[in-house]
This record gives C-alpha cells, structure tokens and sequence, in this order.
C-alpha cells in the first residue's frame, strides 16, 4: 500500500512537473510582469567617453595643444573656455591635483574598462526606449569628480556623466577619510552604477510633473514609482540592490512590512504633510527612527514601491508613461487593494 501511494505521488508529480514545462509556465522560468518584451526594440550600443582616461594622459604643459584633436568629442566639458587662458589654467591645475590624479589611478584599477557598464545600460536604455519610444538615449561619458557621492550621475542636455570615483567600493579608504556614513558608502560600488543612471532618468520624467508630492502617502507613491521605473528598466537586478538594503534590512521589512504600515495609519501620518515627519520614512538613513535602530530605512519608500507594484500588477494595462503622471496617490492606493501582513 505504502509503495503504491508513493509510486501515485510521484506519477502525479510528474505529470504535474512535465504540464509546467510544455506550457511553458515553469515557476523559475516565469519573468515578472514588469519585464517587457525588447526583442524588436533596438538602439546603439551605449559606448562611454572616458573623459578622464584622455585628460590625466594629457601633458600637463602642453594641455592647449594636446587636447585640441579632443574638444569635440568633450565639448560638453571644456565649451569655450579651452580657448580662454582662465580655462587652461582651471584643467591644468585640474589635472595636477593630487587628490584626482590618485583617484583617477585608482579608478583605472577598479575600472580598467567599462565594457560591463556598457552592456548593462545598452540593456537598459533598449527598455527605456521600449517604454518611451520618442525618449532620446543620450550621450554618456565618465569622469573623475573628486568623489562627489551626492551627485554620482548627473544629465543635462542629451549627456549623462557618470563620476566613476564615487564607484570604488565600500571600503575604500578615501570614503573613510572623507567621513562619508556607512550606510551611504556601502552602496558606492560598481554594481549599483546602473541603478544611479536610471534613477536619474526617472527623475527627469517625474520632474516634469505636477503637483508635486506634499503629502507622506504622496511621497511614498513617488518614491515607489522611482523604483517601479527601476523594475522596468533593470527587471534583472536584485531589490536590496534598487532600494539599497542589506540582507538584514529586506528581512526587517519583509517581517514587519504590516507593523510598518499600521504605525502610519494609527498615528495618522499618511496625509500629513509634516516635512520633518515625512524624511523620517523617505530619506536614506541607516535605520528608520520611529522604529528600533535594527529597523530598515527608508520604510515608506519600501511601502510606497509595493503600493505602486500592486497597482501596476492590477492594471497591466496602464502604461509606465501613464503611471508616472498619474498624480492621484489615492485612487493608485485604493486600486492597488493594499493590505500588507
């Protein structure tokens, strides 16, 4: 009897197992709902400007004249002022700063090229270009910024400059030096370049909209479409990676995701427009103050994502473009049937 029930539990398994396989639904093979189909989607291959492999290779006494067969391509750094005395003087004591020669050596190791970089934004600028197809890729080039880690990547006018000092990885010494929290240099490694480039296309989007967020829900829905934007444009890349979470902070969340979002409405929080109250659960942080300092940060971003997700997952047919200028946060609440454990 025993053997006969195993033997009906295993054919059943299989049958099972080999039904998933023909129909294609096999639950490791599926892809989130968020993954769009790029296959007929092309554009060209994005290639990085190095902009600080050319300048710090330059003669410093022959700058003018060394970097002339250059200025085309790097218009967007030196514009007329290379033509300006002032202006070769500026590079010159630019090239020569100890601090950015060294960084830029230690750049070079971390980064001795950027092919990897490179694949991965062609990748995601093809789904850029798939959710909006009159959108422009733009031009992008790399650069030595004397860490700047408040703005790692900045775009302006069809050019995206990526500061590869501030991609050193976490333990790099002049993080350290320069005081900067652990929470933020943890994060200031190669993998996350990615995500900080198209961050700050979503931003460009979402700038262009109003009104702009007043209320904590308002910007807990603003802070989720910045991240649903990231699963459209990087659906392969971790979540802790996206919002910036260790393993322990995912799991805080996960475990008290519902006490997270109880402790909003019973202190009735969700439609205040407390600036002061609403950078507690929005800004980065090492923790999230009205809770423990074992909590996750950034606890109304995390729920505002899953709002935003859970909407989109009900109207698959609602377009990125719409749901970014959709600016009625409760009616993408209310849809969403948010109800946290």
């Amino acid at each position: 009897m025993v053997k006969q029930r195993i033997r009906r539990i295993c054919l059943a398994t299989l049958i099972i197992f080999t039904g998933l396989l023909f129909t294609g639904c096999s639950p490791w093979d599926r892809k989130p709902f968020y993954e769009a189909d790029i296959s007929e989607t092309r554009i060209d291959p994005i290639q990085i400007s190095r902009y600080e492999s050319v300048l710090f290779e330059l003669n410093p006494f022959e700058l003018r004249r060394e970097i002339d067969p250059y200025i085309d391509e790097f218009y967007f750094f030196l514009g007329e002022g290379i033509n300006d005395p002032e202006g070769v003087e500026q590079l010159y004591n630019y090239v020569t700063d100890p601090l950015l020669k060294e960084l830029y050596n230690d750049s070079r190791e971390t980064w001795p090229d950027l092919k990897n970089l490179e694949e991965s934004l062609t990748r995601a600028f093809r789904f850029y270009k798939y959710h909006f197809p009159e959108g422009e890729i733009p031009r992008v080039y790399s650069y030595i910024s004397g860490i700047d880690h408040q703005m790692p990547v900045m775009h302006s006018e069809g050019h995206l400059i990526i500061a590869l000092d501030t991609y050193l990885g976490s333990e790099y010494p002049y993080y350290e030096r320069l005081g900067i929290p652990k929470y933020k240099k943890r994060w200031m490694r190669p993998e996350r370049a990615p995500a900080d480039v198209m961050l700050v296309m979503a931003d460009e989007k979402l700038d262009l909209i109003y009104p702009r967020p007043e209320s904590l829900l308002e910007h807990m829905v603003h802070e989720g479409k910045r991240l649903f934007f990231l699963d459209c444009m990087l659906p392969d890349t971790p979540d802790s990676l996206k919002i910036k979470y260790t393993a322990a902070n995912q799991q805080w969340m996960e475990n008290n995701q519902g006490r997270a979002w109880t402790y909003k409405l019973d202190n009735e929080l969700l439609y205040s427009s407390d600036f002061a109250a609403i950078q507690k659960f929005i800004r980065e942080a090492p923790f999230t103050a009205p809770f423990s300092q074992h909590s996750a940060p950034r606890t109304g971003t995390w729920l505002g994502w899953q709002i935003v997700r859970e909407y989109m997952r009900r109207n698959q047919e609602v377009s990125l473009q719409e749901l970014l200028h959709e600016t009625n946060a409760r009616k993408i609440l209310n849809e969403a049937r948010f109800r946290p454990d």
